[in-house]
């Protein structure tokens, strides 16, 4: 692995560990948790997204660099570039997504089995 991947990595897990905890801890909060082989993350409902929107919660993950983040639009995005590119910042993706009433989601991976470290996926 790459010193810039660990270092990221190395960045991410206390990121989104604490993510999880604070936005996981309260009994009315809709964040809900998922893992599988190799990655970590938070799903969020429309409420949470539209929260995170309001916010500009997900400005956060900015210091991240295009290179370790990958993306799933919603259909019909007006994000969407030519080819694999997305012209958008991470909380203009969650914007788009709140005002579709969807959901976002964020997962953090291992870099040692995926390409990129973190994913965001929309949903509506």
């Amino acid at each position: 692995m790459s010193r810039s991947r660990m270092a990221v990595a190395a960045l991410l897990v206390p990121v989104a560990a604490g993510a999880v905890a604070l936005l996981g801890a309260g009994a009315a909060s809709a964040a809900t948790p998922y893992s599988g082989n190799g990655y970590v993350g938070v799903r969020f409902d429309p409420n949470e997204t539209q929260f995170i929107a309001d916010t500009n919660v997900a400005d956060f993950l900015e210091v991240v660099p295009n290179d370790y983040w990958s993306i799933a639009l919603g259909e019909g995005s007006i994000y969407k570039g030519d080819g694999q590119y997305v012209y958008a910042s991470i909380d203009q993706l969650v914007e788009e997504a709140a005002s579709h009433r969807g959901e976002t989601s964020f997962s953090l991976t291992d870099p040692a089995i995926w390409d990129n470290n973190i994913y965001i996926l929309q949903d509506w």
